[in-house]
């Protein structure tokens, strides 16, 4: 498998090639300017050689035979003269003209210089070109010798314009020129400078830029991979970090995982959201990790207790049918089956508590209706009063507020409670159930305390105006202080005793009330009291 390109490659490589395109722009841009500024230069430079060639230059100053003629029917030309063709064909004598000859010749160094072409003042390789009735001549300055030009150079300079504007021409064998031409009395004068030496700057400037360039394009992609490296480096933390969790199993090892540190969260924007949202991640694992162990701990410990619950009636259950099956006296046969039955009985409703918890854990929606409490209240007193006519069951302090919940769910909560009551509490015992609004406190909808709440406080959560509080008071021993953190939890009893006169405890009453509150959007707390028990639960108010 072909491996990818790293990305600090990618960006030193992007880097380099936006600082080329950078370079390439100024070097087309200084080339463009530096050339324009020359030929500026050389176009002022042209206008005052124009200004002075139009009063000294004149066609008579060329050799007789150096001067052309656009009288084509004087050239000869034949097989014998094709090797002189380049420096003497096309031309013809001022002898036809009536003009006499005037000396012309090289141009010595330090000489002296008279008017006309290469006279005083003509720089190396100005070119001189004059036209008058029809006759043309043309030299240029070369080696400090003066150069007549042949017919097509002639030929190309009669084209162009007699405007005083600037053109660039090029003549074979002697280079680019810039030229102007005018008429001055009759007669087309024109002179050029070479353009050469502008071509030669421009090229070795675009040569010397294009060099430094490239050296600076490339150190610019080795200083930027570097940088580019140096400020991804702390994503090697992160990866190693990111590989240290997934080599480790974590379901053995959920504690302790790797973090990145502080050097990492306080490097660029990007890189710290990266690690921050690892750390995050790694958060995350931990508590679902911890939250999975203490659910499966719970778990274990529910089956644990609830095969000890259903051992000890089922022991009993075994051991009166085998008494029944024995001969003995009709009495003690019927005695054995009662206990069998009531055996039976505890077992299908510890075992439908049981269902109710696990179903109430399964978050099984309850219905949401309004629910008068005062009338649900009343039956569950006056049931309570006929299985326990030995306690005082009143109705307190109660506001007509309905609630929003599960009515059914409602009445198996004041069921457990006036059960808990009866079940913890002698004979005797003052048992009373008030409605209340609530008042300074803000109550939890979702997950209130489990255990006591220490000077009457509450957890936070809707505003106290929408909620209406059922307090189920008894003055009793109360709860002994070594469970009263844990009153809500499964298994968990008043006393040691699994019977106690027929009305043994299974220590799941307070668990359901606990889950079928919370199920409706309220909480149940144990409240601090001097005397007895006192237990409020909170519902939203309809």
């Amino acid at each position: 498998m072909t491996r990818r390109p790293s990305l600090a490659g990618r960006l030193s490589r992007a880097l380099a090639a936006c600082v080329a395109l950078a370079l390439i722009v100024m070097v087309v841009a200084s080339t463009l300017v530096m050339r324009s500024w020359m030929l500026a230069n050389m176009d002022s430079e042209l206008h005052r050689l124009s200004q002075r060639a139009g009063e000294r230059l004149d066609v008579e100053d060329a050799p007789d035979d150096e001067v052309d003629t656009d009288d084509d029917s004087n050239e000869e030309s034949d097989d014998d003269s094709d090797d002189d063709s380049d420096d003497d064909g096309a031309r013809t004598t001022l002898q036809s003209s009536g003009r006499a000859p005037r000396p012309g010749g090289p141009l010595v160094p330090g000489g002296p210089k008279g008017h006309g072409f290469g006279g005083a003042g003509i720089a190396e390789g100005t070119l001189q070109y004059v036209s008058e009735d029809g006759e043309a001549a043309g030299a240029v300055v070369s080696n400090f010798s003066v150069t007549y030009l042949n017919a097509p150079a002639l030929a190309i300079l009669a084209a162009v314009p007699a405007d005083g504007g600037m053109h660039t021409v090029r003549l074979k064998g002697m280079g680019t020129f810039r030229v102007t031409a005018r008429v001055v009395e009759g007669k087309t004068v024109l002179v050029g400078i070479p353009m050469d030496s502008i071509d030669d700057v421009v090229l070795m400037l675009v040569g010397v830029e294009i060099g430094l360039s490239l050296v600076v394009a490339i150190a610019a992609g080795f200083a930027g991979r570097a940088w580019v490296r140096r400020e991804l480096r702390p994503l090697g933390v992160v990866r190693a970090a990111a590989a240290d969790i997934a080599s480790r199993d974590l379901a053995d090892e959920s504690g302790n995982l790797t973090r990145v540190g502080e050097e990492t969260t306080a490097g660029p924007v990007e890189v710290a959201d990266v690690a921050g949202a690892l750390n995050s991640m790694i958060d995350a694992v931990e508590d679902g990790m911890e939250r999975r162990a203490r659910s499966e701990a719970k778990v274990r410990q529910f089956v644990a207790d609830a095969s000890h619950e259903l051992r000890t009636p089922l022991a009993s259950v075994q051991g009166y049918a085998q008494l029944a099956r024995r001969d003995i006296g009709e009495a003690s046969r019927t005695q054995a089956l009662e206990r069998i039955s009531s055996e039976g009985a505890r077992m299908a409703s510890l075992v439908e508590e049981m269902l109710t918890l696990a179903r109430l854990d399964g978050n099984r929606a309850l219905t949401c209706d309004r629910v008068d409490v005062i009338p649900v209240i009343l039956d569950a007193l006056s049931d309570a009063h006929v299985v326990a006519p030995d306690h005082a069951w009143e109705l307190g302090e109660a506001v007509d507020a309905p609630v929003l919940g599960d009515e059914s769910a409602l009445r198996q909560i004041l069921t457990n409670l006036l059960a808990n009551a009866r079940v913890h509490t002698p004979a005797g015992t003052r048992v009373v159930v008030s409605v209340l609004r609530s008042r300074d406190e803000a109550v939890a909808a979702s997950a209130a305390p489990r255990g006591p709440a220490k000077g009457g406080g509450s957890a936070t959560g809707a505003q106290a105006s929408s909620m209406i509080t059922i307090r189920v008071a008894d003055d009793g021993p109360g709860i002994p202080a070594d469970i009263r953190d844990r009153v809500f939890d499964r298994f968990v009893r008043g006393d040691s005793s699994r019977t106690r006169d027929g009305r043994g405890s299974s220590g799941l009453g307070m668990s359901i009330v606990e889950s079928l509150a919370r199920a409706m959007g309220g909480s149940v707390r144990l409240v601090d009291s001097e005397k007895g028990t006192v237990i409020d639960v909170t519902l939203p108010a309809a």
